[in-house]
């Protein structure tokens, strides 16, 4: 997400808790931005931005109590009226757990198979078990498999217009990222895998 942003023009700055991955995103970058290490729950960059993304259900990490304190870090480094957009999947509860995802990546002489599903789904609670395995197909690493379980927060449209309705920002837009070609709007009710949230100050 960094690359794509740079190639675009735009000055990019992000976070990660991972020394490792913020010393790969500072080479791609260059000179078109930069990446701390830090936690997205407390976080202090000195600056207030015009806009910022979070992609592919990362805010499904934190508890409602860390999102909280996430987006009011959020709201300290954005300049208002500017925009903050979310990817968070929203489920109703009695809706079917969504199908995991399988697909395969290459780069170079290395190929992963991914896999990501839900192993167990709790939307009365807003809990879900995810298990995420990476299988390296070819490359120095062939044969290595790397499995890991995650606790997750699933949400509902309900407790997702709670939980921003408890912080500083309010949802002006809600798209659905999951339909080809040009996301649609949807309803703030809307459900689904791939829903982007727009977020305002």
């Amino acid at each position: 997400m960094p690359e794509a942003l740079a190639d675009r023009g735009c000055q990019v700055v992000g976070i990660d808790r991972s020394p490792r991955l913020v010393e790969l995103s500072r080479r791609r970058l260059g000179t078109r931005g930069d990446v701390f290490e830090a936690d997205m729950t407390h976080f202090d960059l000195g600056r207030a931005f015009d806009g910022a993304v979070c992609p592919i259900n990362t805010l499904l990490h934190l508890t409602p109590a860390e999102l909280g304190r996430h987006l009011h870090r959020m709201s300290l480094h954005l300049e208002r009226r500017s925009r903050y957009l979310v990817q968070v999947g929203l489920l109703e509860v009695d809706q079917e757990p969504p199908a995991g995802s399988h697909w395969e990546a290459s780069r170079g002489d290395i190929s992963l198979r991914i896999e990501w599903a839900d192993d167990e789904l709790d939307l009365v609670s807003g809990t879900s078990r995810q298990r995420s395995r990476i299988e390296v197909l070819s490359g120095p690493r062939a044969g290595e498999v790397v499995e890991e379980v995650h606790e997750m927060t699933a949400w509902t449209p309900a407790t997702w217009a709670e939980a921003i309705a408890a912080s500083p920002f309010e949802e002006v837009a809600t798209y659905d990222g999951g339909r080809k070609g040009q996301w649609p709007r949807v309803d703030a009710s809307a459900t689904g895998g791939l829903l982007w949230h727009e977020l305002t100050l």
